[in-house]
């Protein structure tokens, strides 16, 4: 790992890590299955690389935070896309607009400072995991070669009326399948979605040069202590909240 790299990892776990902020939820989009949600507060963290994540928490509930990967960020305003199951995913789907949310972070390192920086990367997501992709594309374009993100169902596609899906009950395609006829030797890829897609992904593209998956988990702590998102790979485990989300898919003998 050279310095630079090293220091932009350090650099994302610098901060306040058990500092909660208050954000209102501001505007909100939603279908059957998921929301795109915007929150708004002057002290929510805004410089965020694509792939760090924040925590969210729904007032003085005693359920454990949520993670969510970052949509964009910027001035005093944080935009996620969920899937609306789960307590808190719920709460973001649901509640009134100007609701207050906490929120820390933000965790993880960022794509970019994980990648091969020489080579363009096809973007390649599931469900919610649209997320991140987006983010990166949005902050490295010369980097994103094309996108290929992939849902089960039409019901996203009015949250995101902008971006091409490629939607399963629609065209019989999972994402990995549109990822063949668009992928070309040369191109790294990027993938982040459930872990089943991931698998596949692994099956076909293992060998392949600057392949890498963004991991989830349910994280605690945030900041590695908890060790609760620790992952076996080839160099031992790691966290994929403090060394992750982002992993060469080398290093996951375990995907398959």
């Amino acid at each position: 790992m050279d310095q630079e790299t090293q220091a932009n990892q350090a650099a994302a776990h610098d901060g306040s890590p058990f500092s909660w902020v208050e954000g209102h939820l501001s505007s909100r989009m939603r279908s059957a299955r998921y929301a795109r949600v915007e929150l708004r507060g002057e002290e929510l963290p805004t410089s965020i690389g694509a792939g760090q994540f924040v925590l969210v928490r729904y007032g003085e509930d005693p359920c454990l935070p949520r993670a969510f990967s970052v949509m964009s960020a910027g001035g005093d305003r944080l935009e996620l896309f969920v899937k609306s199951e789960g307590r808190v995913r719920e709460k973001l789907s649901a509640c009134p607009i100007k609701t207050p949310f906490d929120v820390r972070g933000p965790y993880g390192v960022p794509y970019a400072s994980t990648i091969s920086m020489d080579r363009s990367y096809v973007l390649v997501a599931g469900g919610s995991g649209i997320a991140p992709m987006l983010c990166f594309a949005e902050q490295h374009p010369y980097l994103a070669a094309t996108g290929v993100y992939g849902f089960r169902t039409a019901d996203a596609c009015d949250l995101l009326p902008d971006i091409p899906l490629v939607i399963e009950e629609v065209t019989g395609l999972r994402a990995t399948e549109r990822l063949r006829s668009v992928w070309k030797p040369g191109l790294g890829i990027l993938a982040c979605g459930p872990e089943s897609m991931l698998r596949l992904l692994a099956q076909e593209y293992r060998g392949e040069p600057d392949v890498y998956v963004s991991l989830e988990a349910r994280v605690g702590c945030g900041i590695g202590t908890c060790l609760g998102c620790r992952v076996g790979t080839a160099s031992g485990p790691k966290r994929i909240c403090r060394e992750g989300p982002l992993f060469a898919l080398e290093e996951l003998s375990w995907l398959t």
